[in-house]
């Protein structure tokens, strides 16, 4: 039997906060989990004591990580997932999970923007309720106010914002539906990174000795998906600001006309990937001819006065010269970095005698030194950073010369 359902029985829309605020959790949480198992497998193998005294920097990075996360899970995150809102004639109902919370709209004293799309309202009693375009359909709350409280609003300070918040909402939605040209897509975030690596790799490997080649791909790994983040972030600014919202500004003549072009936003976005596409490769070719990625940045632990290099000073690290007969290969006098942040100079390389010079006669020249030493086969020779000692290192462990 048919039932009639009663209209007045449906209650308004549930705004809820958009799906990437459980993305952004989920990402964190596996983040933290990832760092702390490796964390456990690194104390498993080595042993606490090792950890502290050579990765104590690395260890309360990611304390502090997760630390950070933490707090913005819950001074931030939390309040938007599983969050929906209701706007009735006379109230707002804030869902928050099992509990219900009623912002009536008599009781408000003011309404002020804060910025782009967010804004407040303030109880007579002092308190304040935050809204933003991380809200689901936000004009549904911005209209509801005007509508029960006209009093609290100038009309042109009403429909300007009204504007902004429609057009930051079709902003929100275009990014949920970013991936729908798949073939485009999977060519950028997938085939683009795989050629990136294994061309890049190609290229280098004919000049510079790879020892760490997990290290290695991984770096280009992170270097084409920041690429790729960083030209979908500025496409999709360029796009808003000066397509989008500049046609939707010219065809919303009533509080009704909302509705997004699907067809049209469809083509222009497939038109941007395919540019995306080009810049990305453009900008990963300038990353490969310059090297960047075979580039790195240290600390220096200690003064090292032989060396002339101060106690918490930043210095950048040529990678490439980790070979000896290679295109960047090293040469006497090159202060290397090697092994686990141990710092030397180059005295001699494999086949060549090393030792330090002995007293002198009364004549000024020099003894011969007892200790002279022939450096070993895939060895180099340096001199240590208390400046006294020499000490032999395979070549497969340097990491890079230090430019000053």
């Amino acid at each position: 039997m048919d039932t009639n359902l009663k209209l007045e029985s449906i209650g308004p829309r549930y705004l809820r906060f958009r799906n990437h605020y459980k993305m952004y959790t989920l990402m964190l949480i596996f983040l933290s989990i990832l760092i702390a198992l490796s964390w456990l497998v690194s104390f498993y193998k080595n042993g606490s004591s090792y950890i502290f005294e050579n990765y104590l920097f690395e260890f309360w990075a990611s304390v502090t990580y997760v630390v950070i996360s933490s707090l913005v899970y819950f001074y931030w995150l939390q309040f938007r997932v599983n969050r929906a809102v209701q706007v009735y004639e006379d109230c707002i109902l804030i869902h928050k999970g099992n509990k219900k919370e009623s912002l009536n709209f008599s009781e408000i004293e003011s309404v002020n923007i804060v910025c782009w799309s967010l804004f407040y309202v303030k109880t007579k009693s002092g308190v304040k309720y935050y809204f933003s375009s991380s809200l689901e359909r936000l004009d549904y709350v911005w209209e509801g106010l005007q509508k029960a409280r006209p009093d609290l609003f100038e009309q042109s300070k009403f429909e300007e914002f009204r504007l902004k918040i429609v057009q930051y909402d079709h902003h929100q939605k275009r990014q949920e539906w970013f991936f729908k040209h798949k073939v485009i897509d999977v060519v950028s975030w997938v085939i683009v990174p795989i050629l990136f690596m294994s061309l890049t790799f190609m290229v280098q490997s004919k000049d510079v000795v790879i020892y760490q080649q997990g290290q290695y791909f991984f770096r280009l790994f992170m270097f084409s998906m920041l690429v790729l983040v960083i030209t979908t972030f500025i496409f999709s600014l360029v796009l808003k600001r000066f397509i989008f919202d500049k046609k939707f500004s010219l065809s919303i003549h009533n509080p009704e006309q909302k509705i997004r072009n699907m067809e049209f936003e469809g083509i222009i976005l497939q038109r941007s990937k395919i540019a995306q596409l080009v810049s990305t490769g453009l900008v990963l070719g300038i990353f490969v001819q310059l090297d960047v990625n075979l580039f790195s940045v240290t600390k220096i632990r200690d003064d090292l006065a032989d060396f002339n290099l101060k106690k918490g000073s930043t210095v950048i690290v040529d990678n490439r010269f980790n070979c000896i007969s290679c295109k960047h290969s090293l040469h006497d006098g090159d202060i290397v970095l090697f092994g686990r942040g141990v710092i030397g100079q180059v005295l001699a390389v494999e086949g060549e005698m090393v030792g330090f010079i002995g007293s002198k006669d009364h004549t000024g020249r020099a003894l011969a030194s007892d200790d002279v030493k022939e450096v070993p086969q895939g060895h180099i020779a340096l001199k240590a950073s208390n400046g006294k000692d020499i000490v032999f290192v395979q070549v497969d462990e340097l990491i890079g010369k230090i430019q000053k």
